[in-house]
Formats: structure tokens, sequence, C-alpha cells
């Protein structure tokens, strides 16, 4: 009897103990998962085999499509994975995928709410929409799971944006994550983003030995960031020691001979770049993007664009000709090897828009193309509002298919009001960047509203002008109201006002009603005039044609024209384009070395007039 209740005890003790690996071991093995600094080996090479270069041949649509069957084959093979669950909400970025995740991973955080998982997986789906929200998930994700590495990084993105900065926040989560995951190349890589020498001192020092004795491409890729944080880390009087180390690195890494590897091509082009060897740093370059072609660059393109500057609308004529039928040649080579990127045929059509001689065939034939191109890249979703704008715009410009246009512009106008509507990252939703979207906005359902009413005046429907226009003065009060003060803004909005007069000069002709039309073309003229707005050089000036035609045929004199309006045009035109705009915003500091190697900083230049000249490689 005795021996029957041990082994009785002994059974329930030993389904105790079972029951409970039942319940403790997913959590132990889950906070396994939580304090990992990246992903399993096999996840790692099943993520590194995801496709992340477009190829040239490839739509948008494509390669979207392409990436999202490779994740979700991937999240089949290891569910609920942290690291391939990151990666799918990183590729997820346009507005409609934005929505579809965050629907997806509420619902998966709702199932779970006490799940650290889950919070921080939420978390980083809101962000840029929610991101006060995802502040909170993660730090709900850090208070169940102390050793939780991954929301720390988050943080650090959320305290160094405009709207949620906080320094001391930033640096404290940080030091947190790198202190935890030292071989995290993701780590180095938002350290850059401070202006601490000292944080950068210590990166540097801890990224080194880790990179010198691997050489795979992700290594590859990193040496940017170390370089990058040696360079912050020390004054510009100390960067020729800097250089030499980089030259170092650079005759390692040129002797690994990787050339079936771009990573190895863009670790030497910003090499090169560093030790002021521009020739090797083209080389690198160009077999990169020889070697790896991608749908944005073009060797050929880029290098046009370097050595050819888009012109001024006031550019003498012949320098425009010059350069637009230049642009218009060259394009027809580029769209050859770059058959689907949207943005080639609109420089194609914008070439034309500028020319006088390009046949009407041709000038449909682009604007087809464009369309056509951009519909395969957007897929099965509704155009961009400025596919278009755009295609409305040169067609309108050149009197071709009014029909058509209506139909481009109100399409447009469409869908600019969803768009409109669209969340803004809130991570950079300062009140200056919202005063010029809200301008931007304005001006852009304005700009759309332009090539409708000349459609429709253009088919001579007066009353469906009437009602545009009707509109138009609506929403250009609205565009002056969010203006502000800003000179530029307001110049701009002047334009606006001088293109909507115009327009009412034009449907007062159409409808005989000469006088008012001599009345809205003065305003139009007049209000050109008070935006410092010059008529572009080389292209009709239907404005002051279409006014000063009336003028002569109501009885007005050459003379009397010239004294109303021709000679404040001819002052305009005499003054120069430079114009100067006081700005309301600190300077940064900064310590950067000329030329000569003297050292500059904020303080220096109190007092003093100085020029800056701001370039972006991009």
């Amino acid at each position: 009897m005795l021996a029957s209740i041990t082994r009785v005890r002994r059974a329930w003790v030993l389904g105790s103990f079972l029951l409970g690996l039942l319940f403790v071991a997913p959590l132990g093995l889950r906070a396994q998962g939580l304090e990992a600094c990246g992903p399993a080996p096999a996840v790692k090479a099943e993520l590194d085999k995801i496709p992340t270069r477009q190829s040239p041949t490839q739509t948008d649509w494509q390669f979207h499509e392409q990436q999202l069957a490779a994740i979700q084959a991937l999240l089949k093979q290891y569910p609920d994975d942290l690291f391939v669950e990151r990666f799918y909400i990183s590729t997820m970025y346009s507005s409609e995928d934005k929505d579809q995740i965050i629907q997806e991973f509420r619902a998966r955080y709702e199932k779970a709410p006490d799940d650290p998982k889950w919070s921080y997986l939420y978390g980083q789906a809101l962000i840029g929409r929610q991101s006060p929200e995802s502040i909170k998930l993660f730090g709900q994700a850090l208070e169940k799971a102390p050793k939780f590495r991954w929301p720390h990084l988050s943080l650090v993105t959320l305290y160094k944006s405009p709207v949620f900065q906080n320094k001391d926040q930033a640096a404290s989560h940080m030091k947190a994550f790198l202190d935890a995951c030292p071989e995290s190349f993701e780590g180095y890589r938002t350290l850059t983003r401070f202006d601490d020498k000292q944080l950068a001192l210590q990166g540097a020092a801890k990224l080194r030995p880790l990179l010198q004795p691997r050489t795979d491409p992700e290594a590859l890729s990193a040496y940017s960031t170390l370089w990058s944080l040696e360079f912050k880390a020390h004054p510009p009087s100390e960067y020729d020691p800097l250089r030499k180390q980089v030259a170092d690195d650079l005759k390692r890494i040129r002797a690994l001979n990787l050339q079936d590897k771009p990573e190895w091509y863009e670790a030497l082009e910003e090499g090169y770049k560093l030790v002021n060897d521009q020739k090797q740093s083209d080389w690198a370059r160009d077999e990169r993007v020889t070697r790896f072609p991608s749908p944005w660059e073009q060797r050929a393109m880029s290098k046009w664009w370097e050595e050819n500057k888009y012109p001024a609308s006031d550019a003498p004529a012949d320098q425009k000709r010059k350069f637009f039928t230049d642009l218009l040649k060259q394009s027809a080579e580029w769209v050859k090897e770059r058959p689907n990127t949207t943005y080639i045929w609109w420089q194609r059509t914008d070439a034309m828009e500028h020319l006088d001689d390009v046949p009407p065939a041709d000038i449909i034939a682009a604007v087809d193309k464009g369309l056509e191109v951009a519909k395969a890249n957007a897929g099965p979703r509704e155009l961009g509002s400025d596919d278009y704008f755009s295609a409305a715009e040169v067609l309108s410009e050149k009197h071709l298919q009014p029909e058509r246009v209506v139909d481009l512009a109100q399409k447009g106008l469409a869908r600019f009001e969803i768009e409109s509507k669209q969340i803004n990252n809130d991570l950079y939703n300062t009140k200056e960047r919202l005063e010029d979207v809200h301008f931007y906005q304005a001006s852009q359902r304005i700009y759309g509203m332009k090539s409708l009413t000349d459609a429709y005046l253009q088919l001579k429907l007066a009353d469906k002008a009437q009602i545009e226009l009707a509109q138009m003065e609506e929403r250009l009060q609205g565009l002056k109201a969010v203006a502000g003060d800003k000179q530029s803004r307001k110049d701009q909005a002047t334009g606006q006002e001088s293109a909507y007069w115009g327009l009412m000069g034009r449907l007062a002709e159409l409808q005989n009603r000469k006088l008012d039309a001599m009345a809205f073309y003065e305003n139009a003229l007049l209000e050109r005039l008070r935006a410092r707005q010059k008529p572009e050089t080389g292209v009709k000036d239907e404005l002051a044609e279409n006014a000063q035609a009336l003028w002569k045929n109501l009885g007005g004199t050459e003379e009397g024209w010239m004294v109303w309006y021709g000679r404040q045009a001819n002052e305009l035109a005499q003054q120069a384009t430079l114009t100067w705009e006081e700005a309301s915003l600190p300077l940064p500091t900064f310590e950067l070395a000329d030329l000569q190697g003297k050292s500059w900083q904020v303080g220096d230049l109190k007092g003093k007039v100085t020029f800056l000249n701001f370039w972006a490689s991009w």
C-alpha cells in the first residue's frame, strides 16, 4: 500500500513538473528570443536571400510582389519570429501597406496584450502614424521584459526625431542597446545620428575590431558607419591621420576582390571619397552601377545631370533650347535602358513642353507611355496625383487633347483629395513643416484646377469653366491664409492669383464681355508683377499677348500699353534673379575645416557676412 502511494506521489510530482514545463518553457524560450541581438543563423541566412535590390526591368509593383512573396514564405517557415516580423513591417511603407500592417499587428497585440513581443511589434507598426502610442508600447514591452533589446533602439529613433526630441532619453536608450548588443551593426548605424563626440569615439573603438577580421557583405557595408563615427569623434585638425587609416582599410578591402558583391564597391566608393581620391571613387561607383543596375541609378544619366544644370525660367532662350533639345535626345537613350522608370518619361515630356518643334503625335505618344509605365509601377493601386497632373500639364500647355486633359485633371484632383487626408509622418510634423505641407497641398490643388479650367476654356465650355473658377477663388483665399509671413510663399500665392485672373479674362472673352476681360487681364498682369514673376523666356507669353490683343481691339495704343504695363515689365526683366529671404531658424553648432585646414565654428562667424553652399549627393 505504501509502495502504491509512493508511486502515485512520484507520478503526481512528475506530472506537475511536466505540466510546469508546458507553461514555463514557452516563456523561457520567448525570453531568450527577446534577449537576442540578432536573428538565429538559419533565420538570418533566409532573410539575406530576400531580394532588396530592384532590377532595371522590374516595375515597382513586380518588385514589391516578389519581396512580399519571399517574406510571406519565410513567415510560414518561421512563424512569429521577431526578426522576420520586423523585416516584414519595414518593407510595408506605402500608405496602403501601412494601414494593413497597423490593422494586422493591432489584432495580434489585442489577443496577447501582456506579451512584450507583440507590444514591441505593434509599436513598430505605429511609428510615424501614432508615435506617442509607440512610445507607450515600447515602455510597456521593457517593463514586462527588462532585457528586451530592440525597444531601446526604436525609442532612440523616436527621441531623435524633431517632434519627440529628448537628448537624455535618446542617449540613455542608445547606451542600453549598445551595452546589451555590442556586436550589432544596426546599433552603430543609429549611433551615427548623434552629435556626441564621446559616444562616437566609444562606438568606433568597439566597431573597428569587430570589422577587421570579417569579409562578409554585412561587414563591408558597416565600414561607412565606422568611418562616420571616427570622423565625428575627432576635430578637423585630426582628419589627416584618420584618412591614412581609411587608406589602410581600403587596401585591405580592395585586396578581397569581391567583384560579385555590391557592398564591396559601395565601401570602396565611400572610402576613396574620404581620402579625396575622386577618380577611384568614380571607378567604384561606375563598376557598381554597371554590375548591379537598378531602375533609379544610371551612370550616363547621372553624369549628364551633373554636367547640365536645369535652366532658370528667365535663362536666355537659346541656352534653354539647347538644354531641352539635348535632354530630349539623352532621355530617348535612358528609357531604352530603364523602360519602367516613370520619372524619365516625365523628363521627356518636360523637354517636349519647352520645345516648339516637337510633333504633337510625339508628345501624345510620350504622355501615353509615361502613364502606361506609371500604371505598371502602381500595379492594382490608383495612380498618384502627380502622374495625372504631369500628363495633364504638358497636354494643356501644348493645347492638345483638351477632353483628355479634363479627364486627367479630374482624376488627379480626386486622387489628391485622398492623398491630402493621409497622415504625414508625425516624427517630423513640426510647426514649420506642417505650414509647408498645408501650403503645398493648397497650391497643388489649385495647380490641378488650373489645368482643368484651361481645358474647359479650350473646349469653349464656359459654364463648366465658370463653376471651376468660382471654386478656385475659394481655394485661393485658403492658399493666401496658409502662406503666412514667408515671402516665398506669399509670392507663390500671388502668382497663383495672377493665373486665376488670366483664366477669368479668357472666360470673359469667351462670353464676349470684353471690358470685363480687359479688367481681369489687368489684374492678372499686375499680380504677376507684384509676385516678381518674369514671363518664361523662349515660351509664348499667352497672358500678355491676350491682354495686349484685347487692349488694341478696345482702341488702346502701343504707347499707352508701354506706359501702363510694358515699362514695369521691362524694369522687372532687368532685375537680378537672386533673391534673399531671412531665415528664422538658428544655425546649428558645427566644426568644419576649410581648404587650408583651418577649423571654423559658429562663434567664428558671428558678425560676419557668410555664404553657405549646401549640396546633397542624392
